[in-house]
């Protein structure tokens, strides 16, 4: 996939820009606060129908206007493909196409062809398990089409189970009667989290071998591996490889399922809450055995965080069939010069790419061919 044109009108700073970009590298350069990183939300936005840095689209809005239109042109599959997205203060978002208005139904329509490192990154490792769940949805249902019917599936049992529980909670029947309702929510919930997990583990197998890969060429030191942690008991390593086996594996693991809803249910009554299932899973990032989260220091969890999205692009690649656009921002700030040089090594041109920074030096070590735009108070301008 590669990005040809950019669009903006009243987003952000910008009151309008234009830019035309090159199918290598583009970089972005300026002083804090300019406007870089907004260029690159856009991008992402028309890429994937929501932001990376705000779930209110209302936010992205030029202050003091009352709507932003912003528009890419890529080329993906060899075919244009125009993305509109436009936001009103009263009417909100609406999408178009190819000139053909979009529903709800936009998010992700192409999420699989646009990767993002960025110093907000470092949540992923520092911030709670909800923010890598949230990695691992957005990148799976990024290409699977079908992990995200499975996970609104299972996030709507969970949200009715739930309700039931709440109504429940001070009267439930008493310890041991059977509960027939519940049994009902439990074979449901069972049986939507256990293709929900099962789809998270084979992914992160193989997000894990080539985030290794990367790993070892950014940073020689210590083997990155990737460790999915679900809440359901189940033994992952053991996740099968065939047709004929991954049936088995579905049914181990939907009866694990069962025994843990089974142990959980009366502290889930007492408390209106359901204790057990993907909502609570979690992933490790281990390099030779040690929890980056937990042990790492900063310069190591950004290490390990550019090989994961380094992964992501070789992933999108077996997934799709297509490269990936890879957004960096920040790369003066967040990687020391020898990781910018085994980066630019490891890219090799392969993928179109966009780059902030605030150091021009930054330039010298990028090598090949390259454009250049300079960014000042909401204003581009492609410097020759």
């Amino acid at each position: 996939m590669v990005l040809e044109r950019l669009k903006l009108r009243h987003f952000r700073n910008y009151v309008t820009a234009d830019l035309e970009l090159f199918p290598g590298k583009n970089v972005l350069s300026g002083n804090n606060g300019q406007g870089k990183t907004n260029v690159l939300e856009a991008v992402y936005l028309c890429g994937t129908g929501s932001s990376y840095r705000t779930v209110r689209d209302a936010d992205l809005i030029t202050w003091g206007e009352s709507a932003f239109y912003a528009a890419c042109r890529f080329i993906r599959r060899k075919e244009p493909l125009v993305v509109e997205v436009g936001c009103t203060r009263e009417a909100g978002k609406t999408v178009k196409i190819n000139g053909v208005p979009q529903d709800s139904a936009f998010e992700n329509i192409c999420a699989a062809n646009i990767v993002v490192f960025g110093p907000d990154d470092l949540r992923m490792i520092k911030g709670g398990p909800m923010e890598r769940r949230r990695f691992l949805d957005t990148e799976i249902g990024a290409v699977s089409e079908s992990y995200r019917r499975d996970l609104s599936a299972y996030r709507r049992i969970l949200a009715q189970r739930n309700a039931y529980l709440k109504e429940r909670r001070y009267d439930s029947p008493p310890a041991g009667k059977p509960d027939p309702a519940l049994d009902v929510w439990d074979e449901q919930l069972a049986a939507a989290g256990t293709r929900v997990m099962l789809k998270r583990a084979e992914a992160i197998r193989k997000l894990s071998v080539l985030a290794k890969v990367a790993h070892r060429h950014i940073s020689p030191d210590g083997t990155l591996e990737m460790v999915y942690r679900p809440s359901v008991f189940v033994n992952v390593g053991a996740a099968a490889k065939t047709r004929g086996e991954e049936g088995d594996t579905a049914r181990r693991w939907e009866e694990a399922f069962h025994r843990e809803l089974e142990k959980a249910r009366p502290e889930e009554l007492a408390r209106g809450v359901t204790l057990v299932g993907p909502h609570r899973d979690e992933v490790a990032f281990v390099v030779d055995g040690v929890d980056m989260r937990v042990f790492g220091s900063q310069g190591q969890q950004r290490s390990v965080l550019l090989a994961v999205r380094l992964g992501e692009l070789e992933f999108v690649k077996s997934e799709v069939g297509e490269d990936a656009i890879l957004l960096l921002d920040d790369v003066s700030s967040e990687l020391d010069p020898g990781k910018r040089q085994r980066l630019w090594e490891y890219l090799n041109d392969r993928v179109q790419t966009i780059v902030t920074t605030t150091d021009e030096k930054l330039l010298g070590d990028m090598g090949g061919p390259l454009k250049r735009f300079r960014v000042e108070a909401g204003r581009v301008e492609e410097v020759s």
